[in-house]
């Protein structure tokens, strides 16, 4: 029973840290629309937030199927760091900005994809296929959105150092 117990909290506490991480991206993003200086990058951006607000919905209702509840406090201290990281790059002009908002959105999408990977796995192995079907989907968007934000890098920083000369 007790190993039972520890496997629950296990995936309980996987889907809350995926929870955390979702809502912690929420204030960083929307400070990337804000910077973006091109409007393929601010509907990206947009429509990513969207996602990712169904992302959270549907995490939380899993974990909420499986009588947990969100940790609060964990998913403040989340989004303070990503507060945080935007607050270390302030005093950059628009391009460099817009550079460094699309490689940083690049790297947060691979963060989630390895995080829904080890939740897959996890579920996986705990036998909880639904937790497992979940995974999959939301890994799937966010590999989608990396694929989509990757070849926006190169051509923004060529554009920030162009504005610049």
């Amino acid at each position: 029973m007790a190993a039972a117990n520890g496997l629950h909290d296990r995936i309980t506490r996987y889907i809350d840290d995926a929870i955390a991480v979702e809502q912690g991206i929420v204030t960083g993003l929307k400070d990337m629309i804000t910077d973006a200086t091109d409007p393929i990058d601010v509907a990206l951006f947009q429509e990513h937030l969207a996602v990712m607000e169904t992302q959270r919905c549907r995490l939380e209702q899993r974990l909420e199927a499986l009588s947990r509840h969100p940790n609060s406090l964990k998913h403040a201290v989340n989004k303070l760091g990503i507060t945080t990281t935007s607050l270390r790059h302030a005093g950059k002009d628009a391009g460099d900005k817009a550079t460094r908002n699309l490689v940083q959105a690049h790297a947060i999408e691979n963060i989630e994809i390895a995080m829904y990977d080890s939740l897959i796995a996890a579920a996986t192995a705990a036998g909880y296929s639904e937790t497992v079907t979940l995974a999959r989907t939301i890994q799937a968007e966010e590999e989608a959105t990396a694929k989509r934000i990757f070849p926006r890098i190169a051509p923004m920083a060529k554009a920030a150092v162009e504005a610049a000369v």
